[in-house]
């Protein structure tokens, strides 16, 4: 009897575990999407956007790459809609393989030429590309070494143009309803070469603010959401599992290009030495994220930990004694629509009062740039290629142009460019900030990337048993 009620029991564990397919899965989201075209989205950083990362997640959904990076980012690129690839030993021809039997979603078949078509439009001609055969040829005058990992980003999805001037996509999930900044539909592609997604459907309701996602979330109107740092324990204590990526946004105090705050280089260190990171990592932050003491996240420099990020009062102290004439009272500009935002300005504000500096905490519109005034920058990592990330970082953080970094090759070169840049305390980090998220119960298989990219085909909801659909996977 024993040996009977474990096989029994057994059994009854793989079955409740066993991924099951329909259902629909509801998201809700702060960010409004205006289209899910890929030739629409952004590549450029944009302070205080969430619009632009929301929008690469529900593009991908629909749409797929040549290739992908794997799940920590790294940058060797994984088969996607092709198979296979190689590059002469100069690197300035590269052959790539698609897979068989790919189709887009109004049944046409994925070719060369098709994708031949959809990177011109959105890459144009600065890479000459043709068909050989069946493969598909991409050449350059000039060695193309970082060739696989533009394919794996931005704006290269492969779609096609259908007769009536829409688009259509290989992946997963198609666009069965589009509300543009409203809401937006998925419906489960059952001719996907990877096989049937296990989810019939995906609902996105956008322009949610957060305390209402997480009252809907309760009320078992959602199964996804996203969660602000002082969410968390509500959150937990309601049933919710929480997920965190890898920190992908930095907030950052940032000085004015002119004006006496910015002449001012004691100012600057003393605001730099007095406020505490740690406080507002643990507190604030409910200890998600990351104190910062330079641009980049450890996963993705591999080299922050070299920066120091500890208070230093008492020298803080020193500086602003030292200063001569006595500093002027400072504003600090956040974004009003952030209440993260709102509260790290007002520690900010606390701290540097401790040391004698007369800062104030100013709400103003994420666009706001007034003139003198210092800001509180809240951007996110517009790529996963260090230099890369560094040198748009540096362009939006008005730190230069961005060519220094753009030039930095190796890890020694990068750090050397980016110590300069936060040496000069014209860009004070504070911390780097994750994306969290709620997940109901309902939801098996939640595997996103580490950056906090979807990966939905294989996820499904714990419903009753039911037939698999056509086209399920095997």
């Amino acid at each position: 009897m024993p040996v009977l009620f474990a096989l029994a029991l057994a059994a009854s564990l793989v079955a409740t575990t066993r991924p099951k397919y329909g259902g629909t899965l509801r998201i809700e989201m702060r960010a409004r999407v205006e289209a899910h075209d890929p030739r629409e989205l952004k590549v450029e950083p944009v302070v205080g956007d969430a619009a632009t990362a929301a929008a690469e997640k529900l593009v991908s959904l629909a749409y797929e790459r040549l290739v992908r990076l794997d799940s920590n980012g790294q940058p060797q690129p994984q088969p996607q809609l092709a198979l296979s690839w190689q590059a002469d030993a100069a690197q300035k021809r590269w052959e790539f393989r698609l897979r068989p039997g790919v189709k887009f979603h109004d049944g046409t078949p994925l070719t060369p030429a098709s994708v031949v078509a959809a990177l011109q439009r959105q890459w144009g001609n600065d890479l000459l590309m043709s068909v050989s055969g069946d493969a598909l040829v991409i050449e350059s005058k000039q060695p193309q070494p970082d060739l696989l990992e533009r394919l794996a980003t931005g704006r290269s999805y492969i779609f096609t143009i259908l007769r009536d001037g829409g688009i259509a996509g290989t992946g997963p999930f198609r666009v069965a309803e589009w509300q543009p900044r409203q809401r937006a539909v998925f419906a489960a592609n059952d001719d996907h070469w990877g096989g049937r997604p296990f989810l019939d459907k995906i609902e996105v309701q956008m322009g949610v603010n957060l305390t209402q996602q997480l009252v809907d979330f309760e009320l078992g109107k959602a199964d996804l959401i996203e969660l602000a740092p002082d969410q968390l324990r509500r959150a937990s204590r309601d049933g919710a599992r929480i997920w965190a990526s890898s920190p992908v946004e930095l907030l950052a105090v940032v000085f004015p290009a002119e004006g006496p705050a910015a002449q001012d280089a004691r100012l600057r260190q003393a605001l730099a030495l007095a406020v505490d990171r740690g406080a507002i990592q643990n507190v604030l932050l409910q200890k998600q994220g990351e104190v910062a003491g330079g641009l980049l996240p450890q996963w993705l420099s591999g080299y922050a930990f070299l920066f120091p990020a500890a208070a230093d009062v008492d020298r803080a102290r020193k500086l602003i004694a030292e200063s001569s004439p006595a500093p002027a009272p400072q504003v600090l500009e956040y974004d009003a629509a952030d209440p993260l935002a709102r509260a790290v300005a007002e520690r900010v504000a606390l701290d540097t009062s401790q040391v004698g500096l007369k800062l104030q905490a100013v709400a103003a519109g994420p666009a706001s740039q007034a003139a003198g005034k210092l800001r509180l920058a809240r951007v996110r990592l517009a790529d996963l290629n260090p230099r890369v990330a560094l040198s748009l970082l540096a362009a939006t953080l008005s730190l230069g142009d961005g060519n220094d970094a753009a030039a930095a090759v190796t890890p020694d070169q990068q750090y050397a460019v980016e110590k300069a840049m936060v040496d000069s305390n014209r860009v004070i980090p504070l911390v780097h900030i994750p994306e969290v998220y709620g997940l109901s119960p309902l939801l098996r298989n939640w595997m996103p990337t580490r950056w906090g990219a979807w990966r939905l085909e294989d996820a499904w909801l714990a419903l009753p048993e039911q037939a698999a659909p056509a086209g399920a996977r095997p």
